[in-house]
């Protein structure tokens, strides 16, 4: 079952690690010599024996066994045109199990060759102009020198003040008479001599920081087309390669669970699950709703899953540092797996307690830190002696957990030591042995049918009314056959509009070229200034050039692609994409549609495939966040019998996000999802063992189970009390009274969130074997 909300712990307690050992030990036993105290007062006699045990701590997660998925998916946009397998198929590796439209595949990678040699053509010229750009700012960098020089060399030489006012008077004279024929070339010539105007007003010193900025642009400019050549070329490769065979292959041999459902459209994303075939074989435990970056027990010592009573050590599955990145960058994060060497059996669909445990201090002699009284920097406990009455006894204590405390001197095993108590201590009950046994909460599918192989639905792209349907339900059609027309109303005017899109570009770039011609008319500098702006001008117009030529060819394949099909009126021809049977017609002439309306299903064969859908219900308590998981044994009842049957795979998770998943292959590591199910509610597959009977009008809801567990410790939900600290309500616990030889001590337990009747599933605290009370 896969327990989307509710499968792990919510609230654990951070229970001590008391396991006792058997064996012998004592401590240095100290008479207490600290002045009479108050005696204790408890409701009755509370003892606790003194035992070895470890101290720490423990935190318990829960993990269903699941088979391992592998997930086949295209790395690049395409269109689906049909998938050859079904939920329930099994498939080996290198399988054919889809295939997309390769004409599709020829138009993207057209696209990307024709990005390609604008990406290389627009670099190249931007590099030129930034390097005569560079020329142009040394050159008015060193005519700046020279004028300051020349400035220096009449100032030197001047021995005349009248004649320096003179001086000053003409070089003021040829400043303004400059300025002046500059704001002339800016009004004449526009942007390009604005530009010019503040440089040559810069400084020499400005010149070479403007030039070291632009060669700092250059390395960076160069990294980043590098980058995207990378990308087209990656792209490129992948669209080649679905060009020469659009094939999909079986990236390992299994159980087929998952399949894009057509009918909610052909298009795949790059990435895009089509098909999840699972290993059966080879399950896992998966620590479900804890992702790798909420994880937060890999320090700690002991991690062990506990199998039908036995326990096995585990490990976490390792992920890459590229996964780890990836995850971080899409803020999409695997599940926590762990993996026992020990291969113990595990059954699909079962869930399994996997603990964690971080020792402070392993077999010490431990006593209840509710049992230690402080005088000071003394500590000391009230121990009962052999004439049943108490004594003070000074002890010395180490690490603490949250129940228990390390006693490092004063005491020995198995002496009984006062514990401060103002629950009633029971002295009227049974004994209740604890056992070991299954624990199931059941689940209902309460609307199932039979899933028809490749059905897919033909949903309407435009709104507007239906001219003619061409086909009737129960015809064969083949690829290439028309299917229906439908009038947008808007065909003629979609049309007018790119075709004005294409003039608009046209009438931009011819605009642009006229005001360079302008500048490069009006350019007036000293005779190499004058070449280089030419240069950067001639460039420009290049570039522009570049970039129009390929925005032009982008809107010439937009008005291709709106025409096709098209009729001029808005009378659209829709024509089927793959062979198949019409099992269904949902309009017919005159009809009004709107976009995504349903028109007509075509489908493969019917197949023994059974879609369970988890819907709310006055007949069952269902729990609608779960499904079954691979693997699961089901059921229903029809007329008495039971039916048989198991989980095959997987439809959608309905209002959940839908599962994504990290994959790592000989291309990277990616992220890959599945397609919204459309059902809105969560929904799987199923093979009934001997078939689907032919009429289930009488059957029952599909059972399965929410949550199930093999031999753990369920009790009697009576005998587990709740604790609440008085200073932090919010800081619940939970204990028992369990009989520890002629004593009767509080036990604190940690419990699962399940209950089953009027049993509770106790994860932590007892075990098999020990003796609970249960109140008379």
């Amino acid at each position: 079952m896969k327990i989307r909300n509710l499968l792990s712990i919510k609230k654990l307690a951070v229970l001590g690690i008391c396991v006792s050992f058997v064996a012998g030990g004592c401590g240095k036993m100290t008479e207490s010599s600290i002045p009479e105290l108050e005696e204790p007062v408890a409701l009755n006699e509370a003892y606790r024996p003194v035992e070895y045990a470890a101290i720490g701590s423990v935190q318990v997660l829960m993990a269903a066994a699941v088979p391992r998925d592998y997930c086949n998916y295209y790395s690049a946009n395409v269109n689906i045109s049909q998938i050859y397998v079904e939920p329930g198929d099994t498939v080996n590796a290198g399988d054919v199990i889809a295939v997309c439209d390769v004409d599709e595949a020829k138009k993207q990678l057209q696209e990307c060759q024709a990005a390609l040699v604008h990406e290389n053509e627009t670099y190249d010229i931007s590099t030129q102009i930034s390097d005569t750009q560079i020329k142009l700012w040394e050159s008015q960098a060193a005519g700046q020198d020279n004028n300051e020089h020349n400035k220096m060399d009449t100032a030197d030489g001047t021995m005349d003040d009248a004649y320096g006012a003179n001086a000053d008077t003409n070089l003021d004279e040829y400043e303004a008479n400059t300025d002046t024929n500059i704001d002339e070339q800016v009004a004449d010539t526009g942007e390009f001599s604005t530009e010019q105007t503040e440089k040559n007003e810069s400084t020499g010193e400005d010149y070479n920081t403007l030039i070291a900025t632009e060669q700092e642009n250059q390395r960076y400019d160069k990294q980043l087309h590098e980058y995207r050549v990378q990308k087209i070329n990656e792209q490129m490769t992948s669209y080649q390669q679905i060009v020469d065979d659009g094939t999909l292959k079986a990236a390992h041999s299994g159980l087929v669970t998952y399949t894009k459902k057509l009918t909610e459209g052909r298009s795949a994303a790059v990435y895009e699950n089509i098909v999840i075939v699972s290993d059966t074989d080879d399950l896992v435990l998966d620590i479900k709703d804890t992702a790798i970056n909420e994880y937060k027990y890999s320090d700690y010592d002991k991690k062990y899953v506990m199998v039908d009573g036995e326990k096995y050590d585990v490990s976490e599955q390792q992920y890459t540092s590229e996964v780890l990145v990836l995850s971080k960058i899409n803020n999409r994060y695997p599940d926590v797996c762990v993996e026992s060497k020990e291969k113990p059996f595990l059954t699909a669909g079962q869930m399994y307690p996997v603990y964690f445990e971080k020792t402070k201090a392993d077999h010490t002699l431990v006593v209840g830190k509710d049992s230690i009284y402080k005088d000071g920097d003394t500590r000391y406990v009230y121990v009962k002696n052999d004439e049943g009455g108490r004594e003070k006894r000074i002890i010395a204590t180490g690490e603490s957990d949250e129940n228990y405390t390390q006693v490092t001197e004063g005491l020995k095993e198995g002496e009984l030591v006062y514990y401060n108590s103002t629950d009633q201590v029971p002295t009227k009950y049974s004994k209740y042995t604890v056992k070991r046994s299954d624990f199931d909460i059941a689940n209902y599918g309460v609307q199932y049918s039979r899933s028809d192989a490749g059905t897919i639905t033909e949903t309407c792209d435009y709104e507007g009314q239906i001219v003619s349907v061409n086909v009737k339900q129960d015809d064969t059609v083949e690829k290439g056959e028309l299917l229906y027309v439908v009038d947008t109303g808007e065909g003629k005017a979609a049309i007018t509009e790119a075709k004005n899109a294409i003039d608009s570009e046209n009438e931009s770039y011819a605009k642009k070229i006229a005001d360079y011609d302008k500048q490069i008319k009006d350019t007036a500098y000293d005779e190499q200034q004058l070449k280089l702006n030419l240069q950067l001008l001639d460039l420009q117009k290049k570039l522009a050039g570049a970039d129009h030529t390929y925005q032009l060819s982008q809107l010439q394949s937009a008005y291709d692609s709106i025409s096709a099909g098209n009729d001029g009126k808005g009378n659209i021809s829709v024509y089927a994409k793959n062979d198949g049977k019409v099992s269904k017609v949902s309009v017919k002439a005159g009809d009004n549609v709107e976009e995504g309306s349903d028109i007509l299903q075509i489908t493969g064969n019917s197949t023994d495939v059974m879609l369970v859908q988890v819907k709310d219900s006055n007949n069952y308590k269902v729990y609608t966040d779960n499904i079954a998981d691979v693997g699961e044994r089901v059921s229903l009842e029809l007329d008495g019998t039971t039916i048989y049957g198991s989980c095959i795979g997987f439809a959608g998770y309905g209002r959940e996000a839908q599962k994504g998943y990290v994959n790592q292959d000989d291309k990277g590591a990616h992220i890959t999802g599945n397609t919204d199910s459309g059902y809105g509610n969560a929904a799987f597959y199923i093979k009934l063992d001997n078939g689907i009977p032919d009429d289930l009008t009488r059957a029952s809801a599909v059972k399965f189970s929410y949550v199930s567990f093999k031999k753990v410790v369920v009790v009697p939900t009576s005998i587990i009390h709740k604790q609440v600290n008085p200073m932090d309500k919010e800081d619940i616990s939970y204990y028992v009274w369990k009989i520890d030889g002629d004593s009767v001590v509080k036990q604190p337990v940690i419990l699962s969130d399940y209950t089953s009747g009027s049993n509770t599933l106790v994860l932590y605290g007892i075990d098999e074997g020990d003796e609970i009370c249960l109140a008379s």
